[in-house]
């Protein structure tokens, strides 16, 4: 990035063609000529973000008297131009594990749910939320097959995100804000009493409760010992009151 830096996007579904890059330096020289600051060539970068560097790029680049050079895997900085010029190759970079870029390549859209999964699992299902927020601003009511079949395209999109970030989010910061019932719901007595102590389990309970859960003779059992003959005790007093 530069202190001015002109982006050109190709999606996963479109390609450079004839004539995009000529168009994007015209309206670069455009844009310089119309600002009222006298701006440094030097100051001004080109970068072209697309799927993979064609042939038909590679054929315009050289009759307008440039050259793509590979400075990386994936990046190329076109020589023969008097503003810097870069040309990024997503589906490279996607496999490259760059975050943005990954959700904008070819290999997202045939490998999006390991995509999701390395994302979310590195930090970075946040980000993955907003740019699909992002796509969503661009829906038209042009063509209502497409924009039909593109939303519900996103939607499973944000079902298929909210789904890996609920697994790979603690248990604890999934069931915050959850009142205790809600919590509790749909598991059965043993599992809500799993982990508890036998003090625990008792908790809150009146002593008339605890007697009327036991069996004849686990009430016989337990009023030989030594703390439910106290218990009994306590029962004798309250009727007596």
């Amino acid at each position: 990035m530069n202190r001015f830096t002109l982006i050109e996007f190709k999606g996963p579904t479109d390609a450079m063609e004839r004539g995009d890059f000529a168009q994007l330096l015209g309206c670069s020289f455009l844009w310089h000529s119309q600002e009222n600051e006298l701006i440094s060539h030097e100051e001004v970068s080109l970068v072209v973000l697309l799927p993979m560097v064609s042939g038909p790029l590679r054929d315009e680049l050289r009759v307008l008297g440039c050259e793509a050079r590979q400075q990386e895997p994936g990046i190329f900085q076109v020589a023969g131009l008097p503003f810097v010029s870069w040309l990024v190759e997503t589906d490279v970079m996607a496999e490259r594990s760059h975050p943005v870029l990954s959700l904008v390549s070819r290999v997202f859209l045939n490998d999006r749910e390991s995509i999701i999964e390395r994302l979310v699992s590195g930090g970075q299902g946040p980000l993955v939320h907003f740019m699909v927020q992002q796509i969503r601003q661009f829906d038209t009511e042009e063509d209502i097959a497409m924009q039909q079949a593109l939303s519900e395209n996103l939607a499973e999109l944000a079902d298929e995100l909210f789904t890996k970030m609920l697994e790979e989010a603690p248990a604890e910061q999934r069931l915050r804000g959850l009142p205790p019932e809600e919590r509790l719901r749909g598991l059965p007595p043993e599992e809500r009493l799993r982990g508890l102590s036998p003090e625990e389990r008792l908790r809150g309970l009146s002593p008339e409760e605890l007697l009327r859960e036991l069996s004849p003779e686990e009430l016989a059992a337990a009023l030989s010992d030594e703390k439910a003959a106290r218990l009994r005790e306590l029962l004798e007093r309250k009727q007596g009151r």
